[in-house]
């Protein structure tokens, strides 16, 4: 064989290798991420995250991490509702968001206090004793 030869092969080969990456690095997800807060404006950790796909209805769910922050990968390319909940705390929810392909959206979602607990006060009179 003959060095051109050889060059030629490695070249088509090299060429080849470059082509099937970039067809292989394409996709058709997208990714939404960012912070869950409280009216203060601190993160809460635990918070549970969900993504509704609102022309296919498919949901895809994470929670916050301990510093409160989410991500959802890998999401098919379309619009979204987000919702995310805690205790302690009304579920807040954001509508309309557009995940574009290889894009990555951020989102912050705020929580109102909600009423976590009730209370009852009973008030009676003591009868008086003679």
């Amino acid at each position: 064989m003959s060095i051109k030869f050889l060059s030629r092969v490695a070249w088509c080969a090299l060429l080849a290798t470059a082509l099937a990456t970039a067809v292989f690095g394409q996709t058709d997800r997208g990714t939404i991420t960012g912070t869950v807060i409280d009216p203060a404006n601190a993160l809460i950790p635990g918070a549970s995250v969900t993504a509704h796909n609102d022309a296919t209805g498919a949901e895809y769910k994470t929670d916050t991490t301990q510093t409160g922050n989410y991500t959802i990968p890998s999401l098919p390319a379309g619009i979204y509702s987000m919702s995310a909940e805690a205790a302690g705390f009304k579920k807040a929810t954001v509508a309309n968001l557009q995940v574009e392909v290889a894009q990555e959206v951020r989102q912050a979602i705020k929580l109102e206090v909600g009423s976590a607990t009730e209370s009852i006060t009973v008030q009676a009179e003591s009868v008086l004793l003679k």
